[in-house]
């Protein structure tokens, strides 16, 4: 291929990848709860994710607008969570929020440790002496159904490993786009063609060495899973790594002459289907890769 092709390609996969990063990416907003009782306004800062092996989740409650009554207290209930939160044979914990020194009215409970991937529903309850609730945060939608919040714990995972995953899928990606430009060449020529099959090869192995085993350690890092994607969950992220993996591991066979013994007669499709095929791989890929991470279930 020519250095100006080369060149082309890499600004396309930088351009592709820095749009696609910015769509993919489901960041999870802080969320600020109020309520009132009286003259006094209670709030609470929810931040979702708390990381590091040994970090305890710290709750807290900001009072203002006067002294919380002697005979009242804040407690903390949470439980593991499940899809419905409201139903779970889990029993919730209750700890009772205290005062932080020299930081005014502001009331703290720290949750241990529960282990990487592990999620929590929670709520604050403020209570008299009999055990009234006099205020919630957040404040209950219903009483069938209180709203909770969630919180999750995550491992810290490994700068270097992190880095190499992010350049094995920019240079399997940049590999794919080299495929969709070469597929646009003259692909009844026998040297195109054998090119286009090494592209594919190597976009596979590399896509492979990235997704598999240093996506899943990265994944059992932060959240102590293996692989939560299809056929043992239904994790989108897992399941759409694995469905581009599958398309080029099939499109690497389809091309096994070109690729594998230099003889484009021992591919399994003609050369008029080699250029869709490669354009299809591409398009899916990217499409895919728009789609936000953890986002649900496939």
């Amino acid at each position: 291929m020519k250095p100006s092709k080369v060149v082309l390609a890499i600004l396309i996969t930088m351009a592709l990848l820095i749009v696609a990063r910015r769509a993919s990416q489901r960041q999870v907003p802080v969320v600020v709860e109020t309520t009132t009782y009286g003259e006094l306004t209670l709030s609470h800062t929810c931040n979702h994710v708390f990381k590091g092996d040994n970090t305890t989740a710290d709750l807290d409650v900001v009072v203002s607008g006067g002294l919380v009554p002697e005979d009242v207290v804040i407690a903390l209930y949470y439980e593991p969570r499940t899809t419905d939160a409201t139903e779970t044979s889990n029993r919730e914990a209750r700890v009772e929020a205290i005062t932080i020194p020299g930081h005014g009215l502001v009331y703290q409970v720290a949750v241990p440790n529960q282990g990487r991937g592990t999620e929590f529903s929670y709520r604050f309850q403020l209570e008299d002496a009999a055990g009234r609730i006099l205020a919630t945060i957040p404040v209950e939608g219903s009483k069938d159904k209180p709203k909770q919040l969630w919180f999750r714990f995550e491992g810290p995972r490994s700068a270097i490993l992190l880095i190499v995953h992010i350049l094995c899928m920019f240079v399997s990606f940049l590999l794919m786009v080299m495929v969709l430009l070469t597929a646009f060449e003259d692909v009844k020529n026998r040297a195109v063609r054998i090119r286009l099959a090494k592209q594919t090869l190597w976009a596979t192995i590399i896509l492979f060495l990235g997704t598999f085993p240093i996506g899943i350690w990265l994944e059992y890092q932060v959240y102590a899973t293996y692989w939560t994607g299809i056929p043992f969950g239904r994790d989108i992220t897992d399941s759409k790594a694995l469905v581009i993996f599958i398309y080029w591991l099939v499109m690497l066979y389809l091309l096994k002459g070109s690729a594998l013994s230099n003889d484009p007669r021992k591919d399994v499709i003609d050369v008029t289907a080699v250029r869709w095929v490669a354009v299809v791989g591409v398009v899916l890929s990217l499409a895919l890769y728009l789609v936000p991470h953890s986002s649900g279930s496939f």
